[in-house]
């Protein structure tokens, strides 16, 4: 230590000097830190100095212009400014000045000068001493993007001054408020803590002299330190003004708003007129910062729909708002006779939130809000807090009763707690309610302590819900409501199976929905799928269009755009299927509608619809939609017209092409317009207005194709009245229907009173529809005040003949009906009147009885709705059946009772029949069968049918039948469909006479005798019905009347199989020969009965009667396959037959030539006693392709013929149009003729097939007279031949004519004879008849009758010719003679169709008179 001391002492005045010059290290930090600071800091100064200054030069004011442009706001809004000339911290002005939105520009001004003090920001007061614009353009209206509601307070903390607010010139271009306005304005402002000085005035400046005429002035002096407040409002807006364009107001509105005083006490007065009206009588004041306003309104006159309804006429305010440090305090309320409304809380303008604020609703009209909404006792609380944007909501309602169309709610009571996020509320709702109307279908009963849970969204004036539950001890279902509020749109829905839904006038249906509410951009959507099922329908037409009932099903979806679409619709009916479907509704009204449809009845169906329901462009195709008349092929377009509709359509009917253009009009009163309408020719024109006491007025006229008419329309009071005038000539309508009307006179009036007055007489002659042919009638009804008489004479022919004469008298208590005609001969009367009685939904028809048939049919019932029918039958003849199915020869009698009931025409009826028929039998020419009794039971019942019948003879049962039809199928198309299709159950037993049940197969003239025996079981369908059994018979005997065939000792054994019969064996004698046949018959009808039968004949006789004899040796076969007519084809030899021509053996009617008659102007008259045609069975057309030869012994003979010919010829067509193609050949003959016998020496007859058998001939025949040889030559066609004669040695044609008819030369003729024979000879040369030469000479004599007389050796005459001539109807003489001399003359008179009188005189001088009578057997 001492040596480092003295080291130091040592050199200390060195090192004294030196630290005296050299700062230490912490000196030299602390000056270079501030050296540092003090640079950074003049630097800053200098860089804000240049900031500062350098922005306020031109590349500043390039700068602040750019960053202008680029700001980018979030509701889309964006600033340019061309240019910024003057200082940015003074005076300056803005070029060019755009604002704009997403669409681009809606505000431009070219020059705004702005003087202001930016620096005044740094004390919270923003400090402008003018701004002004020369012009500025508004140039539409922009439409910024939504976005959440600010965070900022209403009312920020600074002080605003604003010296000088002028536009010159603000012009508001017509997208705006539809026209161009240029606005003025100018004011000022100062807001501060201490002071809120508001002056402003402008209006609008007319443009080309017109649309000015807005004005308001504005004078707001509050200043609190002055304890002053001031307000003075005075607004003025005309009718097409801009307040009142941009307010939607259609009559001028008058605001003023006055007040004076000082914030401790200020009262001040808001009042409005619109119009000639009041809209608000306001009184308005502030006490120590408390305001109130208080006074009625009628501010639902601006408004409409449900929201004017629920402000009602007069809305009334009382409320008051405390306000402290920007916090109001609400209390009061709001009411009108639909509803008081309840504020209690505060909301805090600072914060922009809610603070326990609570608002109770009471709805006192539930209907204001919608006109299917009713109730009592609606209550409801709202408590608010928090953010404005998200409050905290909870919520509690309470209803005694709450009902919506045809679903009430009783006791309801709910609470929850809603969540509101971005302008969207979702509201969970957990509800009770002590009783549910409405839904009783569904649930089956009476539904109480019902709970609902789930949530309703709201989306502005939208309210939605698709996950609300309603449960019960008896139901469990979701529910779909769907709310517009602006629109005054509620419905709702059940999401789930609502099961016997029965809607009006349409029907009952099980709907099934499954909707879900699904979140879409910024709202809500509802979508899901519907689907209903009918279970029966109530709308009759509906019915019969549809076929029956139907099952429909489609997507929807409800979007956020609050448009409404469909999509994949289908609908499934019997008669008509639509697939595909899908359209579109939208809140303005517009709709779209795309669907195609087919149906089996109505085929394709097209609907294209765009437009409104007002001004509708509606496209319709349909195939065959009938209408009643028809219609088929039909295109139709409906359009908007002025005040109404046009339709045009065009199509086919019935009664020929339609064409229409029709307008409807639908203003205050209906109307309607024929423009053009064309039927067939017929022309229709006219106009119906409706008139003020409701019925329509005009006249349509018709004219065309032989109808004129026109009827005319006027009122009676309330009462519609027409008259009616129509005559129709000739007139025939092009149609399927083929309408026809010869002749027609229709007059009329009618009156639609509720007793309605009908005056009509209508008569029709010559006039065919489709088959119904009427010769005549006339139709008389006169019925005023419910009572009147009625009277008809119908006559023609609708498959049977008629001719029917009707008398009635009407009362309003009962109809007396008096029936009397004859029906194809049969007489049916009405024993004493029947008695019908109207009532409301129908008629009824008391105890009637109708003679008919030999027998009384009663009949009683009633018609309406449905239909019930009950008839008894008491001792009715069968034999009526042959009038209408001739050559059946039924017998027997019926008795019994047939009741029929159907509660719709859709519905399965019920019927019930219980028939006897005694002694039933059929009789032939030449047989009648055994009697037998049968009983029938049949019923028709909801799930099917039955049938039982017992077949008796002599008390002893023969044979049974049951047939049973059930269960029914599923409901589709006709009750008459649906009973066909049904299952086919049952069988038949017989073992009896095989004449009885051979009578049930209907073939006239034939008879089969014997035993039979049938057991077969039934199954399979109705329509096409299975067999399963056997059928054997033994010993029959099988006769035709018609051309005398014969089998005997006929045995048969068959199978039923299914749908067929197989014919395993089947033998039987034909004469002295044999027939064997078998093959197979199907049952199935539709299919018209194939079959395939082969048939072997060795021997077998034909044909055996007085005409024709018969035998043939060969193979057919009969087939038939589905859809042709059956075909007999095969190869048969004819070893022997015999054909005898049976001779005219009555006088005939020459037909007159060279005179023409005119034909009488008569109506053809109907008696009802026309007899029926024959009845043809299924072989009536039995196509043919046989070959047949005889190669000897055809014997012809009569008319003096004896001959033997052979033949070979195919005979083909069909059996009622048969052709043959081939020869006939002479073997040998004689033809006897005026006593002589001629040797047939050649013979040849040809067919040539065609449509008519009229083949070629070419015979010779030859004798010998007085040493001459004469022959008689026979040429040409069968139908006109032409005869020749020929003699040797050779005389002239006379000559050998005389000979042969004479038996002398023709020098010795009389006068007479001579005339005689030259008519002969000129009638032979022309052409003529068939080959009948005796009837060549008669028409050529000029008489009535000829014929020639074998030789009679009692009185002496030998073979002689008679001639006979009618002189009356009923007398006729006759000269006879032969050529020896003998002359007789012969007189019959008739003095009935059975008994005559003869004389004659001359021959052997023995006169005679003999009495003839005469019967057919």
């Amino acid at each position: 230590m001492a040596q480092e001391d003295e080291i130091e002492t040592g050199g200390q005045p060195e090192v004294t000097e030196e630290a005296e010059a050299r700062p230490t290290l912490g000196q030299r930090f602390r000056k270079r830190a501030l050296k540092t600071l003090l640079v950074g800091v003049l630097g800053l100064f200098a860089l804000i100095v240049a900031v500062v200054f350098g922005i306020d030069t031109g590349p500043g004011h390039r700068f602040v212009a750019n960053q202008i442009g680029g700001l980018k706001f979030e509701n889309g809004m964006r600033i340019s400014v061309g240019r910024i000339d003057g200082s940015l911290y003074g005076q300056f002005t803005l070029h060019d000045l755009s604002v704009r939105d997403p669409k681009g520009e809606f505000l431009f001004s070219p020059e705004i000068h702005i003087d202001w003090r930016p620096f005044a920001y740094l004390s919270n007061h923003v400090d402008v001493r003018s701004a002004t614009a020369q012009r500025m353009i508004l140039r539409r209206t922009p439409a910024f993007k939504e976005t959440p509601p600010s965070e900022g307070p209403l009312l920020p903390d600074l002080d605003i001054d604003v010296g000088q607010l002028r536009i010159d010139r603000f012009i508001v271009e017509p997208p705006v408020s539809g026209k161009l306005r240029v606005v003025t304005i100018d004011g000022r402002t100062h807001i501060a803590d201490g002071r809120a000085q508001v002056y402003a005035k402008g209006g609008t400046l007319a443009v080309q002299d017109k649309e000015g005429g807005d004005r308001f002035d504005l004078t707001l002096d509050a200043v609190p330190a002055k304890n002053r407040l001031d307000i003075d409002l005075d607004l003025h807006a005309p009718t097409g003004g801009l307040i009142a364009a941009l307010g939607g107001l259609t009559q001028p509105l008058d605001l003023t708003i006055k007040g004076k005083g000082d914030w401790a006490r200020w009262n001040g007065a808001l009042n409005a007129d619109l119009g000639e009206g009041e809209l608000a009588r306001l009184d308005l004041a502030a006490r120590d910062g408390t305001f109130a306003i208080e006074g009625p309104t009628r501010i639902a006159r601006l408004l409409s729909g449900s929201t004017a309804s629920l402000l009602g006429p007069v809305t009334n305010f009382d409320l008051k708002a405390a306000l402290d440090q920007r916090r109001a305090a609400l209390s009061g309320m709001i009411s009108s006779d639909a509803f008081n409304l309840t504020p209690n809380g505060t909301v805090d303008l600072a914060n922009n939130s809610f603070d326990q604020l609570v608002l109770d609703f009471v709805l006192l009209k539930p209907s204001a809000i919608a006109p299917n909404l009713s109730g009592a006792g609606v209550r409801a609380q709202l408590s608010l807090d928090g953010a404005f944007s998200t409050p905290a909501v909870d919520y509690e309602i309470n209803a005694k009763r709450l009902v919506m169309n045809d679903m009430g709610l009783q006791n309801l009571s709910a609470a929850g707690a809603a969540k509101v996020d971005s302008g969207r509320i979702l509201i969970p709702v957990s509800a009770r309610v002590s009783r549910i109307t409405g839904l009783d279908s569904v649930a089956g009963g009476s539904l109480t302590d019902v709970k609902l849970s789930g949530d309703v969204a709201i989306d502005g004036a939208r309210v939605l819900s698709d996950n609300m539950r309603i449960r019960s001890n008896r139901i469990d279902a979701g529910v779909v409501l769907v709310a517009d509020v602006s629109k005054g749109l509620y419905t709702g829905a059940i999401d789930g199976r609502i099961d016997n839904y029965r809607m009006a006038s349409v029907g009952v249906f099980n709907i099934s929905t499954n909707m879900d509410l699904r979140s879409e951009g910024q709202g809500f959507a509802l979508q899901g799928n519907v689907k209903a099922q009918s279970t029966k329908l109530l709308n009759e037409n509906l019915q019969n269009y549809l076929g029956g009932n139907f099952a429909a099903s489609s997507n929807v979806r409800y979007g956020s755009d609050g448009v409404v679409r469909f999509s994949d619709l289908r609908l499934n009916a019997p008669d008509l299927r639509v697939v595909g479907g899908q359209g579109s509704w939208s809140p303005g009204g517009r709709i779209a509608l795309t669907a195609d449809g087919t149906s089996d009845r109505y085929g394709a169906i097209g609907i294209r619809v765009t437009g409104t329901l007002s001004d509708p462009d509606a496209h319709l195709t349909a195939e065959r939609p009938d209408l009643g008349i028809g219609l088929a092929n039909l295109d139709a377009r409906v359009t908007g017209a002025s005040g109404g509709y046009n339709f045009v359509a065009t199509g086919d009917t019935d009664y020929g092409p339609l064409q229409a253009d029709v307008t409807l009009g639908m203003g205050e009163r209906t109307s309607l317009q024929i423009n053009n309408a064309d039927l067939s020719g017929v022309k229709f024109a006219g106009k119906l207005d409706q008139t003020a006491a409701g019925p329509f007025a005009g006249q349509l006229t018709a004219n065309g194709n032989g109808v004129g008419g026109i009827l005319k329309l006027d009122a009676q009071g309330r009462y519609q009245a027409v008259d009616f005038n129509l005559r129709a000539k000739n007139s025939v309508f092009d149609g399927p229907a083929q309408l026809a009307i010869g002749s027609a006179i229709i007059d009329g009036r009618a009156v639609l009173y509720d007793q309605p007055l009908v005056v009509a007489d209508a008569q029709l002659s010559e006039t065919s529809l489709g088959g119904f042919d009427l010769a005549a009638a006339r139709v008389q009804v006169d019925y005023r005040d419910g009572r009147g008489k009625a009277k008809a004479v119908i006559e023609g022919v609708s498959g049977v003949p008629f001719r029917l004469g009707v008398n009635a008298d009407l009362t309003p208590e009962i109809w007396r009906v008096a029936l009397r005609g004859r029906v194809r001969g049969q007489t049916i009367k009405t024993l004493s009147p029947a008695r019908i009685v109207p009532k409301d939904q129908g008629y009824e028809l008391m105890p009637t009885a109708i003679s008919v048939g030999g027998g009384t049919v009663k009949l009683a019932g009633n018609y309406g709705a449905g239909m019930k029918l009950q008839s008894r039958l008491e001792g009715v003849d069968m034999g009526l059946i042959n009038a209408f199915a001739p050559g059946y020869g039924i017998g027997g009698t019926a008795n019994g009772s047939l009741d029929f009931e159907q509660t719709s025409p859709a519905a399965f009826p019920r019927a019930d029949a219980r028939m006897t028929f005694k002694n039933f039998t059929r009789t032939s020419a030449t047989t009648v069968s055994q009697p037998v009794d049968v009983n029938f039971v049949g019923k028709l019942l909801a799930d099917g049918g039955e049938a039982r019948a017992v077949i008796r003879r002599r008390g002893s049962v023969i044979g049974r039948l049951v047939a049973s039809l059930r269960p029914l199928p599923p409901g589709k198309g006709a009750w008459t469909t649906r009973l066909l299709e049904a299952p086919l159950g049952g069988g038949i037993r017989y073992n009896g006479p095989a004449d009885t049940l051979f009578s049930f197969a209907g073939l006239a003239g034939q008879t089969l005798k014997g035993s039979i025996g049938l057991a077969a079981d039934f199954s399979c369908r109705v329509s096409d019905p299975c067999l399963n059994g056997v059928v054997k018979g033994q010993s029959l005997t099988y006769e035709n009347q018609t051309y005398g065939t014969k089998l005997t000792n006929m045995n048969f054994a068959g199978t039923f199989d299914g749908n067929s019969l197989q014919l395993d064996t089947l033998t039987a004698k034909a004469g002295g020969g044999t027939v064997d046949a078998s093959g197979k018959v199907s049952l199935a009808a539709d299919a018209g009965y194939p079959m395939n039968i082969s048939v072997k004949l060795d021997d077998a006789r034909l044909a055996k009667s007085d005409g024709i004899s018969a035998t043939a040796t060969g193979n057919l076969n009969l087939t038939k396959a589905a859809g042709e007519a059956a075909l007999l084809s095969g190869n048969l030899r004819l070893p022997e037959t015999r054909y005898k021509i049976v001779r005219e053996g009555a006088a005939q009617v020459p037909r007159l030539t060279g005179v023409r008659f005119k034909e009488r102007k008569q109506l053809a008259r109907v008696t009802g006693d026309e007899p029926a045609p024959q009845m043809s069975s299924v072989f009536a057309k039995v196509r043919l392709d046989l070959d047949l030869r005889a190669p000897e012994k055809l014997y012809v003979s009569g008319m003096g013929l004896e001959s033997e010919w052979s033949a070979r010829f195919h005979l083909g067509g069909t059996s009622a149009a048969p052709s043959l193609t081939g020869q006939v050949e002479l073997v040998r003959g004689t033809l006897g003729f005026a006593g002589r016998s001629f040797n047939l020496d050649d013979g040849l007859i040809s067919f040539n097939g065609g449509q008519t058998i009229n083949p070629t001939v070419a015979i010779t025949a030859t004798d010998s007279i007085d040493d001459v040889d004469v022959s008689v030559n026979v040429s040409g066609r069968a139908y006109s031949p032409q005869v020749g004669f020929s003699s040797s040695p050779a005389l002239p044609d006379d000559e050998v004519l005389s000979r042969i008819l004479f038996g002398s030369s023709i020098a010795n003729l009389s006068a007479i004879q001579a005339v005689q024979l030259a008519s002969s000879l000129n009638s032979l040369r022309g052409s003529g008849g068939g080959l009948n030469p005796l009837g060549k000479l008669r028409s050529a004599a000029g008489i009535d009758r000829l014929r020639i007389l074998g030789a009679d050796e009692a009185t002496g005459r030998g073979t002689s010719l008679a001639a006979g001539q009618y002189l009356t109807d009923d007398i006729y003489v006759e000269l006879i003679t032969d050529a020896r001399g003998f002359t007789a003359t012969q007189l019959e008179v008739s003095i009935t169709k059975w008994l005559s009188v003869l004389s004659q005189a001359g021959g052997s001088g023995v006169n005679s008179v003999n009495l003839q009578i005469k019967k057919d057997y």
